[in-house]
């Protein structure tokens, strides 16, 4: 294949990323979890909650026995003592499913409002000057992870583009390479 073709098959490509980003960033939110995922980790954070109330009254009910002179002292501060442990692994269970619910909104979000800040530069680099090839191709380098040419059975060429989506981190700096972004998607073109 001709590497001109190539290229100018990836821009184009990467073009329709940056222009409609509505299909990329649905990829991604597949890829990072369904809304089944979304909608099973918001569940069982409801369990959570709903178990974590349970301990409380189950401590209500405790003290109350105790008070009521049906249970010792003692006993009563084994069972409070467990009822803490109970307690607080079920916090933590909590923050667990909280922080990745927190991550996929994040990833999502930041990665959209990169695809947006790049948009707004994009005609800079359309261009037909040496300066925008060149940022054209930087940013080829930044969001393209990978790129696998072949054919397919019947003979036509058949290019898989694999994507690397999200903001360059801070530190990552001119020479920006696979771990400045987060998620990725697959485009196969025919």
């Amino acid at each position: 294949m001709r590497a001109v073709w190539l290229e100018e098959t990836v821009w184009a490509d990467v073009r329709e990323c940056l222009v409609n980003p509505g299909e990329v960033l649905e990829r991604i939110r597949e890829q990072m979890g369904s809304e089944d995922d979304t909608g099973e980790l918001e569940s069982r954070r409801a369990d959570l909650e709903k178990r974590l109330a349970a301990k409380q009254t189950e401590k209500d009910r405790f003290i109350r026995l105790y008070t009521q002179g049906h249970i010792s002292e003692a006993e009563l501060e084994v069972y409070l003592a467990d009822l803490k442990d109970q307690t607080e692994n079920l916090r933590l269970l909590v923050e667990s499913v909280e922080s990745d619910l927190s991550q996929q909104r994040e990833i999502a979000e930041t990665t959209h409002a990169w695809l947006l800040a790049l948009r707004k530069h994009f005609l800079k680099v359309e261009a037909d000057t040496q300066e925008a090839h060149r940022t054209r191709r930087r940013l080829v380098e930044l969001l393209v992870a990978g790129i696998t040419v072949g054919r397919k059975e019947d003979g036509s060429p058949k290019i898989e583009i694999t994507y690397r989506f999200g903001p360059p981190s801070e530190a990552a700096g001119e020479g920006a390479t696979e771990e400045m972004f987060v998620g990725s998607a697959q485009n196969t073109l025919s």
